[in-house]
């Protein structure tokens, strides 16, 4: 089982409203054959923290690819992504991790 997370640094003042954003990147990817993604907003973190972070499940690395082949591929998910650029002030990064018992 792996586990992706990808992660959001915000502009201040917008972590809400990416939530809400990736709120709708949770029924994309669900729609995508995903699992049930995750999203968390950070509480407290370390300076340099993400603000925001999507979290999903796959069995294994090749569902995990198919899925995102799959969503970056739509137009719904062109249009999300560009949307979500003016809220952040980076890239989003991903994190993929092999859970360990």
């Amino acid at each position: 089982m792996y586990v992706s997370r990808l992660l959001f640094h915000t502009v201040p003042g917008k972590t809400g409203e990416v939530e809400q954003e990736l709120k709708k990147l949770r029924d994309m990817v669900r729609s995508a054959g995903g699992a049930q993604g995750r999203v968390l907003h950070t509480h407290f973190a370390s300076p340099g923290a993400p603000d925001a972070v999507f979290e999903q499940e796959a069995p294994d690395l090749s569902a995990l690819e198919e899925q995102i082949r799959k969503l970056t591929s739509s137009g719904d998910f062109q249009t999300w992504s560009h949307r979500m650029s003016g809220l952040l002030t980076q890239s989003p990064k991903r994190e993929v991790y092999i859970v360990a018992g």
